[in-house]
């Protein structure tokens, strides 16, 4: 069982949450998250499960001895439905998928996988092989393989919101996966650009924004 560092008193003020976090008390704060900016790319253009995965973390901390917190319930939301937050368990690297040989670009794979059915419905086929359902991370060349509970399906189901809590250093990690951005194209579609995607983090006493955009340096 997981240590929870929590002052005697507190009890006395805190309810448990189903999860086994507790709502902040009324002298919590969080540490604040700078916007993120990642390089602009035409794989952010669309959900097609080729994007950039970003690793943060929340410190709640208490206002009065600037101590950390431990076991206090932390809410994200995204504003983006291509832009996906997970916790740290449910994020695997793993091993290059078998693909055939002849898939050598984005284009290859949405043959193979009827990523974009119709001209744009951003959904794998059911039938599609198993290397189609992993997540490619373009910034750092590797492949990563979503928990059962997040991963993408004949569904569409992509997470946009997580409740999850800070560990006993008051600290709560969590993934980013920007699979794409609000994109608006030229009147010939031949260029465009980026908008920002919202994240919010909750602990109910306090709210914080941040934001993701692919940005040239």
């Amino acid at each position: 069982m997981k240590t929870i560092l929590i002052a005697v008193s507190l009890p006395l003020f805190l309810s448990a949450c189903a999860n086994g976090y507790y709502p902040a008390p009324a002298w919590a704060a969080m540490s604040e998250i700078e916007d993120i900016t990642i390089a602009p790319s035409t794989s952010l253009v669309s959900q097609d499960g080729l994007g950039v995965l970003i690793l943060g973390d929340i410190l709640v901390y208490d206002t009065n001895t600037e101590q950390p917190l431990a076991g206090v319930e932390v809410e994200m939301s995204t504003m983006w439905s291509g832009l996906y937050v997970l916790p740290e368990t449910a994020i695997k690297l793993v091993d290059y998928p078998e693909a055939p040989e002849d898939v050598q670009s984005a284009e290859d794979v949405a043959a193979y996988c009827d990523v974009w059915p119709d001209g744009g419905d951003d959904q794998i086929d059911a039938d599609a092989p198993d290397w189609c359902s992993w997540w490619w991370d373009t910034e750092t060349g590797q492949f990563y393989q979503f928990g059962g509970d997040y991963a993408m399906t004949p569904d569409n189901y992509r997470p946009t919101y997580m409740i999850s809590g800070t560990d006993n250093r008051g600290l709560m990690r969590f993934y980013l996966y920007v699979d794409s951005l609000p994109y608006t194209a030229t009147e010939d579609e031949t260029t465009g650009s980026f908008s920002s995607a919202g994240v919010m983090a909750s602990i109910g006493v306090e709210n914080m924004t941040f934001s993701v955009l692919a940005e040239s340096e």
